[in-house]
């Protein structure tokens, strides 16, 4: 009578503490759909996606406005966005699945797979790694050499051959520089051992197993599903559609589209230590290798394709990614055995506030202000870009003239690097054109001496400033860029001379 006594208060017990953690996560729950309803009013963002996972288990996915301004079709847990960057952590985990094979080992020299594989440095070339391809310390700026795939039409093995003429910023090895042509790279090592592309690997290995079927690897199927979102963009106060130009040549670095419900099944693999359903894609040993520290990041480090830091007193792993008119974001936390997926269609804030609020909900922290923090920090930012416009009008020399007809800067131009640019005259004006990237392009409106300032037909780039240098004869040498503020691309780093 007294065992069945203590049983039964057991049970109560556990059935009273069941229910009030239950409860509990509700109330959590209800907190990030009001604040998250709110953001979108708050930041005008057309649309967004969430899901968060809880002790293997989805315990909230949702979909939140539009995936096109223009046609108002809703978006819901299953709606496809591009998760860039995110994809950087599907080609570790591709490449932790050759290393548990026995084809590869982390620090196998890059040129065991890929014997033409060069950087500016013939030390740096014998050196570098699969590892060090992987973890964002080539001595590469972070994002150089983007110019050579984001909105070109330059395939893999050319961008990959190109990265030869990227000087380093850094020596190897000692400093953080982001760098997707290395994961470009990383993408086309797994070809060479597999003799199957990034796309068809990540396809049979990780993919199909956690039955992420709707996820796809190409551009142009995105373009083409009725369950994708659109990225999205202001415009003089006027939400618009970016025009959609980029192709499948920098798979590794990004390449996936994915679902906020088919990517919690990615978190549910990351949390399960490489084991999804009782399915082991990758070993608990590769699994830790990939969230061990590699690159000091300033405040945090970064491991194998996962940004390492600490919030809270918990160890986070974390990695976003952005592309024009998208942010996307995943968020794990092992010691909670909780993580979370963030998408969106239109490149603003609200990704880092919703991101800060649901941790703080999810590890019972008091969360501060989000909102308004980072509105604040977002609106000084633009403030900064409009001063800055301001403060280079007002100091111009207006009264200046350019130092040669205009006929004498046409021409084409080539940097080593990149490769052609032409300037032509196009009504009465000078006209700029790359060659391998049909949207860099636009006129030329003189700004001060041999300057000239162009507002970039493409959608992603902001206001720049092209100067002509001459020669002792008095010919033009060369060209040189510089656009304050511009997303993702190191103008500074080309160097155009004049061929004819």
């Amino acid at each position: 009578m007294r065992f069945s006594k203590q049983l039964f208060f057991s049970i109560l017990f556990f059935s009273a503490l069941a229910y009030f953690n239950a409860s509990a996560q509700q109330e959590k729950i209800k907190k990030i759909d009001e604040f998250i309803t709110q953001a979108m009013t708050d930041w005008k963002m057309p649309g967004f996606s969430v899901a968060i996972v809880k002790n293997d288990s989805v315990i909230f996915a949702k979909g939140y406005g539009v995936k096109n301004i223009n046609k108002k079709d809703p978006v819901d847990e299953n709606t496809l966005f591009v998760i860039a960057s995110c994809s950087k952590a599907f080609t570790t985990a591709s490449l932790a699945t050759l290393v548990d094979a026995g084809k590869l080992k982390w620090d196998d020299p890059v040129t065991n797979y890929l014997p033409d594989f060069q950087m500016y440095d013939p030390w740096v070339t014998r050196e570098m790694t699969v590892r060090d391809l992987v973890c964002h310390r080539s001595g590469l700026a972070t994002f150089s050499g983007d110019f050579l795939w984001l909105s070109s039409d330059y395939d893999r093995k050319e961008v990959i051959h190109r990265a030869r003429f990227l000087k380093p910023t850094s020596s190897f090895r000692s400093r953080y520089g982001y760098q997707n042509i290395m994961f470009i790279t990383a993408a086309e090592i797994i070809k060479s051992i597999t003799d199957t592309a990034w796309a068809d690997y990540v396809r049979a290995h990780i993919l199909n197993p956690l039955k992420m079927n709707h996820t796809d690897t190409s551009y142009s199927l995105f373009n083409k599903d009725e369950n994708a979102s659109k990225a999205h963009y202001m415009k003089e106060g006027v939400m618009k559609i970016y025009t959609d130009v980029q192709q499948d040549n920098a798979h590794g670095a990004l390449g996936l589209n994915s679902s906020a419900i088919e990517m919690a099944q990615w978190i549910r693999l990351q949390l399960g230590r490489g084991v999804y359903n009782k399915q082991r894609i990758f070993s608990e040993r590769q699994s830790m290798e990939m969230w061990s520290n590699q690159t000091p990041t300033g405040n945090g480090n970064y491991g194998l394709g996962w940004g390492i830091g600490y919030k809270n007193g918990k160890k986070v792993l974390s990695h976003g990614g952005g592309m024009p008119g998208m942010i996307s974001q995943v968020t794990l936390v092992p010691e909670e055995n909780f993580g979370f997926v963030l998408l969106s269609n239109y490149e603003v804030g609200m990704v880092s506030a919703v991101n800060n609020y649901i941790f703080d909900i999810m590890t019972n922290a008091e969360p501060k202000d989000y909102e308004k923090m980072t509105l604040e920090a977002y609106a000084k930012r633009h403030d900064a870009y409009d001063k800055e416009i301001k403060r280079r009008e007002e100091m111009r020399a207006k009264d200046s003239k350019p130092s040669l007809p205009l006929e004498k800067y046409c021409g084409t131009y080539e940097d080593k690097m990149y490769g052609k640019a032409t300037v032509s005259i196009k009504d009465s004006k000078l006209f700029l054109q790359f060659a391998h990237t049909p949207t860099f392009r636009g006129k030329l409106d003189h700004y001060q001496f041999d300057t000239f300032q162009i507002d970039w037909e493409d959608e992603f780039l902001t206001r720049g400033y092209v100067k002509f240098d001459m020669n002792f004869k008095g010919d033009i040498k060369q060209m040189t860029f510089e656009v304050p503020n511009s997303p993702d691309f190191i103008f500074t780093e080309l160097l155009f001379e004049k061929i004819n």
